[in-house]
């Protein structure tokens, strides 16, 4: 008797979000280093605006979706411009334009030009992060490592267990809120009575995880999870040529950003360099 077996692509319909995880990874992690490195305001926000356009075009992430995610980083960057005035030191920023005099406090342009560095490289991380975050499924990641990344399957499975009791547990959540306001317990005001709220509420929840992970567990010991160096796939994450014209694409894209803000002057010194 022959017996097939049929392994499963794990693909999605379009964009970014049918590309090879470590694909993704892979594109940005240039980008990032030289964030890290760079010591000027137009370096991460040139790279912001290709990582955004990157999401709006090939990701095909909503300008709604985008600014939700993005929305704590910009009150990050807004932040910095208010605090590095009061900590920047004096000796760094004396030789700069004063913008502005409040009593005591002066205010110097590069004071200003510090914060906004800060906040834009800030910026620029999460941007860049979020072509993975808003275009990638964990599963798939998981798979990903298991399978092109050679990390041990022990590992990327069971992490692929652990992240499909998010929503279970969400679920038991409001299932036991809604039983508590059933009972007439709904929200305190109260910080005793949100306190008690919190403890009737974790009890229960903490018991349901331990039933779903004791389960868990008895599953995977029946199909013997473990007892072989290896497992097969029922989906597969496959590294295509897709793939190898984004990283090249995204790649290219960087370097002719990075090469024009060269030739108009706006690239400063890279911070190893400014050490030697």
């Amino acid at each position: 008797m022959h017996v097939s077996t049929t392994v499963v692509t794990a693909t999605h319909a379009q964009g970014l979000a049918g590309l090879n995880p470590l694909s993704k990874i892979a594109a940005v992690l240039p980008a990032m280093l030289f964030i890290a490195l760079t010591t000027d305001a137009w370096a991460p926000l040139a790279i912001a605006g290709l990582a955004t356009l990157t999401l709006i075009v090939f990701g095909r992430v909503s300008l709604a979706r985008l600014f939700r995610a993005l929305a704590p980083a910009m009150f990050i960057v807004v932040g910095f411009l208010l605090l590095y005035p009061l900590v920047a030191r004096r000796e760094l920023v004396a030789g700069t334009p004063v913008v502005a005099e409040l009593g005591g406090l002066v205010i110097h342009q590069g004071a200003l030009m510090l914060g906004l560095t800060a906040g834009l490289r800030i910026f620029a991380f999460v941007a860049l992060t979020m072509i993975f975050n808003l275009t990638t499924d964990a599963h798939d990641f998981a798979r990903a490592l298991v399978q092109q990344a050679r990390l041990p399957y022990r590992a990327g499975y069971a992490a692929m267990a652990a992240l499909r009791f998010a929503p279970l547990l969400r679920h038991e959540l409001s299932v036991i809120r809604a039983a508590h306001r059933l009972r007439g317990l709904g929200d305190a005001g109260s910080l005793r009575d949100r306190l008690d709220m919190f403890w009737r509420t974790a009890v229960p929840l903490l018991a349901s995880a331990i039933r779903r992970a004791e389960r868990a567990a008895l599953a995977m010991d029946g199909r013997a999870f473990g007892a072989y160096p290896t497992r097969t796939d029922l989906r597969r994450v496959r590294f295509t040529r897709r793939d190898v014209a984004f990283v090249a694409g995204f790649w290219l894209m960087l370097a002719l950003l990075l090469i024009a803000l060269w030739q108009f002057g706006l690239l400063g010194p890279l911070a190893f360099v400014q050490r030697v």
